[in-house]
């Protein structure tokens, strides 16, 4: 009776653990790659932040370059995970 209970007990554990475990479609390069992407926009725009605030002279290049990168570094990101995936399937297939 009391070994019934420990196998249950265990196996419910196990699906516990399953279930935990979720599995994402992206490679751990490609997590990375989008991490480092955001850490960069953030930096970019607190620096661009403080630099609007101190009126500093570089102010206005900071933005442009900040409003540039905002839409170049996610579509570099974008072609960098297709290029993967395409490339990837060659190899497996």
């Amino acid at each position: 009776m009391e070994e019934e209970k420990m196998e249950e007990e265990k196996i419910k554990k196990e699906e516990t653990k399953d279930e935990k475990k979720i599995k994402s479609s992206y490679t751990k390069g490609q997590r990375i790659i989008a991490a480092i992407v955001v850490v960069l926009l953030l930096a970019m725009y607190i620096i661009t932040l403080i630099a609007a605030l101190t009126t500093s002279p570089a102010a206005p290049e900071l933005f442009k370059a900040s409003l540039g990168a905002s839409m170049l570094l996610p579509f570099m990101f974008w072609c960098y995970i297709r290029f993967a995936k395409l490339f990837a399937d060659k190899r497996e297939g």
